[in-house]
């Protein structure tokens, strides 16, 4: 009976695997075409009419003092030809504030009015002479409440949110506003985010980007280059792509003012509470508001589409160290599991389209059980050695396989991306940190290394991240930033 049983769970499992391995290798091709034709268009030089096309910055603040006025500084000399920088101190505790006031030259303004998205009180705001900086003071009440403060407070017609440690390339506003101005139901655009650590960047132009030493640092690379290059090109293509980057992601104001802005225990829009109720929030509001969006469109039955662009670059510091890393991705999957919880009436539900039929049952299937998949596998394996079940010859193929696969995908999508980089901006190629052979062997080494070391941590960090779930805790786990390098 218990052989019968282990024979079973051993045919799901592979049914399972098959499917994670073909739709991996799928994103994978599909990412390759799509490089593929950008290689044969080459570098587009037409521009867009962006008159009229105001921006409001968004940039929570909560203990950003190594890092808040360089990167305001680096957002006042972006190429866009109108927007608005709103930077929101989230009662912080050190010096981020002080340092705002004395770099800038502010003046208090008026502020009692009564607010479209109920947040924690607001203390001051203050404004710079021409108006293109905007200081929010406000009690602290997270990062999706200092969000839907700044929302509150700007004028632009898309809402930009970036996290206070990030550096948008010059033509980033300009790159992703463009989808929006070709195709009115975009209803989201993001691009590809880069390790800023080591990197000395000089009015938002990279002077410096070696290929990093610390092991921590390379293996993030590695995995925004799966993550963004291929996994999200290909998500992004079928119109399932369910979340954006909160470091660096655009959106219509008019769109989130519909839906209620970013939710929190105090957000009290009829929206959210006609849908998914009042009192709920996340430790990750980026997935929730993209799939709310989702949600808010397929009701109103309005076309919508979500894009991801591998040109614009956001660099954003990474943790330096498996502390660090493991608290990110724990909260990152809590916030996973948080959001897929708020939303489980549109899994497998057929009038939310693709967004229900595929895009959240991917998330559910291969990213938030898959850790739990994986160590139960790992157990299923030890039982069956016990019980001399194991093919040794094929447990043997089963690792080859693994580190092959790995480095065919990274050595062929890193060698297609630089070809196609050479035809775009320097920063596309400056993202992938490598400048050598050498340093493009030891990405792929890294990476493979990886698949049996930095793999298993992060299984062990997301396992975490669900435990915290099940627990109902709501830490941000915020790590200690260095700052972007600067001359």
């Amino acid at each position: 009976m218990v052989i019968l049983l282990l024979r079973i769970i051993e045919k799901l499992l592979i049914i399972y695997f098959t499917f994670y391995f073909v739709i991996d290798i799928g994103l994978f091709i599909y990412s390759l075409a799509v490089f593929r034709r950008k290689n044969k268009n080459g570098k587009k030089t037409e521009d867009k009419d962006y008159s009229g096309q105001m921006v409001s910055i968004i940039v929570p603040a909560y203990n950003e003092d190594v890092s808040i006025v360089h990167c305001t500084h680096m957002l006042l000399e972006l190429d866009f030809p109108e927007y608005e920088v709103i930077l929101v101190n989230d009662g912080s505790r050190d010096s981020t504030l002080e340092l705002l006031k004395k770099s800038f030259s502010f003046i208090e303004t008026e502020h009692e009015k009564e607010p479209f998205l109920v947040t924690k009180p607001i203390r001051n705001v203050y404004r710079t002479f021409d108006g293109k900086l905007i200081l929010i003071d406000k009690d602290n009440g997270g990062k999706a409440d200092s969000i839907n403060a700044g929302i509150n407070f700007s004028g632009g017609k898309f809402i930009c949110t970036i996290d206070a440690d990030s550096i948008l390339d010059s033509n980033a506003l300009k790159d992703v506003i463009k989808p929006f101005i070709s195709n009115p139901n975009t209803i989201v655009s993001g691009g590809q985010l880069a390790a800023a650590n080591d990197v000395v960047i000089v009015h938002n132009k990279v002077v410096s980007s070696k290929t990093p030493a610390n092991i921590w640092v390379q293996w993030q690379i590695i995995e925004y280059i799966k993550s963004f290059m291929i996994s999200r090109i290909g998500l992004s293509r079928i119109n399932a792509l369910l979340i954006m980057s909160g470091a660096f992601s655009m959106y219509k104001k008019e769109d989130l003012l519909e839906i209620g802005g970013f939710i929190t225990v105090r957000n009290r829009h009829p929206y959210i509470g006609n849908t998914i109720g009042f009192g709920r929030q996340t430790v990750c509001e980026d997935m929730e508001i993209v799939v709310r969006l989702w949600q808010y469109s397929r009701d109103k039955k309005i076309k919508a589409k979500a894009v991801f662009l591998p040109e614009p670059v956001c660099w954003t510091e990474v943790p330096d160290n498996g502390k660090n890393l493991f608290k990110q991705r724990s909260r990152w999957h809590q916030g996973l599991a948080e959001t897929l919880k708020i939303h489980q009436k549109m899994i497998f539900e057929p009038a939310y389209g693709v967004t229900g039929l595929i895009g959240l049952p991917y998330y559910f299937l291969f990213e938030l059980l898959s850790p739990l998949i994986k160590i139960f596998t790992l157990v299923f394996i030890v039982i069956s050695a016990f019980y001399g079940l194991v093919n040794y010859k094929w447990a043997i193929l089963l690792l080859t396989s693994v580190m092959l696969t790995t480095a065919i995908i990274l050595s062929s999508i890193t060698a297609i991306i630089e070809n196609w980089s050479q035809k775009q901006q320097a920063v596309n190629r400056d993202a992938l940190r490598y400048k050598s052979f050498i340093d493009w062997i030891w990405l792929i080494t890294a990476g493979i290394i990886g698949e049996f070391s930095y793999s298993i941590y992060k299984i062990t960090a997301q396992i975490s991240g669900i435990i915290n779930f099940t627990r109902g805790k709501n830490n941000w786990n915020k790590f200690a930033r260095k700052g972007v390098q600067k001359l």
